[in-house]
């Protein structure tokens, strides 16, 4: 099927969201390709999304206990080109829910959250003039009963940060990283529309393989399709899409 494309918080070309995914999906998604679902890792995302949503609505259901929460924080950075909505404000930090399958949740258990998460939240935090940031992953599925690292579903880990504590080793703050981040990608915005060459995504940095992020993208079948992307074919999708609508 094709599910509604949802907007960016305030029309922006790009999502905050997205801040270090595959250059190629953040045009589709600004362009407003439809997106395609079908085929058995369609059905799972579908679900995933599901459980995802549901879980973030009860967390930010227990978080209006407080009478400081504010719900769906909207966040544009225009000088950036992007936008998007913080799960959660209160008390001076920004909360940020992941839902995860039980793998990736028993990893970053263990080694810390995704540095993409830190940098969505993180860009989230400098916009609305934020330091601190509040974490939450939730598992969605229960390990296999034989594995000693176990965890259920319903599971939760957090963590705080400072956007001012290092990224890595280097020394280099959340806030810097994702400020380069930021202006990376809002470069690469402007240089597709100012040429209308549609960048390279993930498959140009694997020789044979197709990465696996590739797999789980509802832009795979144009991308597959199509190889180097002819924009006006893109462009004629769109338009037969609205005209539909």
């Amino acid at each position: 099927r094709h599910p509604e494309n949802k907007p960016t918080a305030d029309g922006s070309f790009l999502r905050i969201s997205n801040i270090t995914t595959c250059d190629r999906k953040q045009v589709f998604d600004g362009m407003g390709v439809p997106r395609i679902d079908a085929g058995e890792n369609a059905v799972n995302g579908f679900v995933a999304r599901e459980i995802g949503n549901t879980m973030h609505d009860h967390i930010q259901q227990a978080f209006l206990t407080n009478p400081d929460f504010q719900c769906e924080v909207p966040v544009s950075i225009s000088n950036c080109m992007t936008s998007g909505h913080a799960d959660g404000v209160y008390e001076g930090k920004v909360l940020e829910i992941k839902t995860m399958r039980n793998y990736g949740f028993r990893k970053a258990r263990n080694e810390g959250p995704k540095e993409e998460h830190l940098f969505q939240a993180c860009a989230y935090a400098i916009a609305l003039g934020l330091t601190e940031i509040h974490l939450v992953y939730v598992c969605t599925d229960a390990t296999p009963s034989r594995w000693k690292d176990s965890a259920r579903a319903g599971d939760m880990v957090e963590w705080y940060y400072s956007i001012y504590d290092p990224i890595d080793e280097s020394g280099t703050s959340i806030s810097v990283a994702a400020t380069y981040f930021l202006e990376q990608h809002a470069q690469m915005a402007k240089n597709y529309l100012n040429t209308g060459v549609i960048p390279e995504g993930l498959r140009s940095y694997w020789e044979t393989e197709v990465p696996w992020e590739c797999n789980y993208c509802s832009h795979f079948d144009i991308c597959e399709q199509h190889g180097d992307v002819n924009m006006l074919d893109i462009i004629d999708l769109v338009i037969k899409e609205k005209e539909n609508e």
